[in-house]
């Protein structure tokens, strides 16, 4: 990976140094996690979500797909927190109206104290189709428009929307005041025209497996929407999910960084491996797809014919991995490169474990 120790407090990544020590501020820093376990896994979760609040994690974010929805891990969240920010990362734009996920966010927001963060995304037409029921259909206009009408909602005012999906006539609006007159909102967005979306209407952009290097190019695509809407500057965050895989052995770590990067690309529709192919990987991203055809990789996992097709300019610029103190160095160079909020993993291990490994990362 071109990374090396100095110390205990510097590591030289791609000739440049990124300082380790402790700053009177803790760095930012935000956790994705699942709602995939039992009720005794459940409650492990949320010590888990507590440790990282209590060492100054910034925000934890839920996935969801089709099993458990994720209002309710983030409800028992927001009753057994008091500081963490507790998002969608993210519910998609099928399958709740804008009216239920404004009534939703607004309920977590009360029961957190003002603490929620609404992450937006399309998801995809398997999933929405296929299991949502709905026709996946002017994916772009449905985000900007649900945008627009929860902005209203959150704000207390009647909402009237002549849009092209919504026509909304009748001024309902909340029977509760909220707790705030606006949630930020993050959209998940790895396509150029959504992109511009977000620049429009949103308050962070959430990309994923986005390429180091192309943060700047991604950030001026954002700007457009942002431009042409007048806003200020700083309005939309980079909120980057990002692959973080901690473990001492090399080879071990570099194998299972390259799991998630190689089932997306390979299996996961088209919204991946064309964004890939957009920042500089069209050869790669053929190969990677050719070899998945003919060895096809289990779910989140890797193999040696894709590995060699992806080749290591790739997962570097989309994976970080290896020591504890290796991994820290990535995450502040993505931030020095335009993340403002990184968002890792939850760490695996025992709570001490998982209480330095974060201590680490936000001090």
């Amino acid at each position: 990976m071109g990374l090396r120790g100095l110390g205990t407090g510097t590591v030289v990544l791609s000739g440049r140094n990124f300082p380790l020590e402790s700053s009177t501020m803790a760095r930012r820093l935000g956790l994705s996690v699942g709602f995939t376990g039992n009720p005794e896994q459940n409650k492990e979760l949320i010590n888990r979500v507590k440790i990282a609040e209590e060492v100054g994690v910034e925000a934890v974010f839920t996935a969801e797909t089709w099993g458990r929805d994720q209002f309710s891990l983030l409800t028992q969240l927001a009753l057994n927190t008091s500081k963490i920010k507790l998002g969608t990362g993210i519910a998609p734009v099928f399958g709740r109206s804008p009216g239920v996920l404004a009534m939703s966010f607004a309920t977590l927001d009360e029961l957190s104290g003002g603490r929620a963060i609404i992450g937006l995304g399309t998801s995809g037409s398997r999933v929405i189709e296929h299991w949502h029921g709905e026709p996946f259909e002017k994916p772009l206009q449905r985000i900007k428009e649900y945008c627009q009408i929860i902005n209203m909602m959150m704000a207390g005012e009647k909402v009237f929307h002549e849009g092209e999906i919504f026509k909304l006539q009748r001024g309902f609006k909340l029977l509760f005041n909220p707790v705030r007159n606006h949630i930020p909102i993050y959209i998940a967005s790895i396509a150029p025209k959504s992109m511009e979306i977000v620049g429009e209407v949103a308050d962070g952009w959430m990309p994923i497996y986005w390429p180091k290097s192309k943060f700047k190019d991604g950030l001026g695509t954002v700007q457009k929407g942002m431009d042409r809407a007048n806003r200020p500057a700083g309005a939309v965050e980079c909120v980057a999910s990002l692959t973080t895989i901690i473990e001492d052995d090399p080879a071990k770590a570099k194998r299972m960084a390259a799991g998630g990067i190689s089932w997306y690309v390979t299996n996961m529709g088209d919204f991946y491996h064309r964004m890939l192919t957009r920042n500089g990987f069209p050869a790669e991203v053929a190969a990677m797809r050719k070899a998945g055809e003919e060895h096809r990789p289990m779910p989140f996992q890797t193999n040696d014919e894709i590995m060699a097709a992806m080749g290591d300019k790739m997962l570097e610029e989309t994976a970080i991995w290896g020591d504890l103190e290796t991994v820290a160095a990535g995450i502040e160079e993505r931030r020095q490169l335009g993340v403002d909020l990184p968002i890792i993993g939850m760490p695996q291990g025992d709570p001490k474990r998982v209480e330095k490994i974060l201590g680490t990362l936000v001090s």
